[in-house]
């Protein structure tokens, strides 16, 4: 970038205080606000255990928003779109660029069309861009093969599969598959929406507006990963549930074309991304260890910056971005 960016960060958990230790050294932004409720009134930079950055926490991100002379927030606290449209109406009052780490943020006309239409009219009066991104959604299961088919005169089908060890990742993912619970508790958190996996469904619409299809129905299943006596799962009884499943299947005149795959276990074997292309030529691309979800993530957050802030203004999707590498 040519000249500094001036970023809010929005949130001080895991993600957020990675983002920030990622960001501290680098000479295109600046930090100059943050908020987060559970560090109000603390340097930000000590909370991420950096130095003092000479940024007071605020409790509320709408304050920091009005209080900032800011280029982009990073809101790395929301899941939901619902969640986002204040933040939007502050930014877009402060003429605030937004990137989120909210997973249904990253294709919201999918599952919420009206608050996507709400946004993106939050985002064209205030002259802003908005963005949600991630590794998944944001990446690996979206950019990354519409990347790749980007290469193939022809696409038939697209397969993408990712397994992930939940033994490696933070107690929150684990919690998030159902790691230790019975399968009744899988079923009933299943059932209350506590369990799963947020933005497959979007990750596999927009594949489908990559290729230029509406799909005519994208079905998605989730089920648990089972530990068993001959196959255990570090921590986990056999009987007990050690991660889940989940798919994601684009259909469109009658037949698939895009099948999302999703196994996060604990301990779960051959962790890899893969993604199979049935085209001409077809491609076959795997990456051993799978990407790293929370560097992964920091990563697309971080990078989107420059990106966005040269977008027209309105709600983005990752596919509306040039690409781009790191800062």
């Amino acid at each position: 970038m040519a000249t500094t960016a001036r970023v809010v960060l929005i949130g001080l958990g895991a993600i957020g205080r990675e983002v920030l230790k990622a960001l501290d050294g680098v000479a295109s932004v600046r930090v100059v606000a943050a908020a987060d409720p559970q560090f109000a009134g603390r340097d930000a930079g000590e909370v991420a255990g950096l130095p003092a950055l000479g940024v007071a926490v605020v409790a509320r991100a709408e304050e920091a928003l009005v209080a900032a002379e800011a280029d982009v927030a990073l809101v790395l606290t929301a899941s939901g779109t619902a969640e986002m449209v204040p933040i939007v109406e502050a930014a877009a009052a402060a003429h605030i660029h937004v990137v989120s780490s909210c997973e249904d943020l990253a294709f919201a006309e999918w599952g919420t069309p009206e608050l996507a239409r709400k946004i993106d009219a939050l985002a064209l009066a205030g002259g802003i861009a908005v963005l949600g991104t991630g590794v998944n959604p944001g990446f690996v299961m979206d950019r990354l093969p519409l990347q790749l088919a980007g290469a193939c005169v022809r696409v038939n089908t697209i397969r993408v599969e990712r397994v992930v060890d939940a033994a490696k990742r933070r107690g929150p993912l684990r919690a998030k598959v159902g790691a230790d619970l019975t399968p009744d508790q899988f079923a009933a958190g299943v059932a209350e929406r506590k369990l799963g996996h947020r933005g497959l469904p979007e990750s596999c619409a927009l594949i489908g507006r990559g290729l230029r299809i509406h799909f005519d129905e994208i079905q998605t299943s989730i089920a648990p990963v089972i530990a068993t006596a001959s196959a255990p799962r570090a921590g986990v009884a056999p009987g007990r549930v050690a991660g889940l499943r989940q798919s994601a299947i684009g259909l469109y005149a009658g037949r698939e074309v895009a099948r999302l795959d999703l196994e996060m276990s604990v301990c779960a074997p051959d962790p890899h991304d893969r993604i199979q292309i049935d085209g001409d030529p077809p491609l076959d691309v795997r990456i051993a260890g799978g990407t790293h979800g929370d560097r992964g993530t920091v990563g697309t957050i971080i990078n989107a910056i420059p990106a966005l802030i040269a977008a027209t203004p309105g709600l983005k999707t990752v596919l509306d971005l040039p690409l781009y590498g790191t800062l």
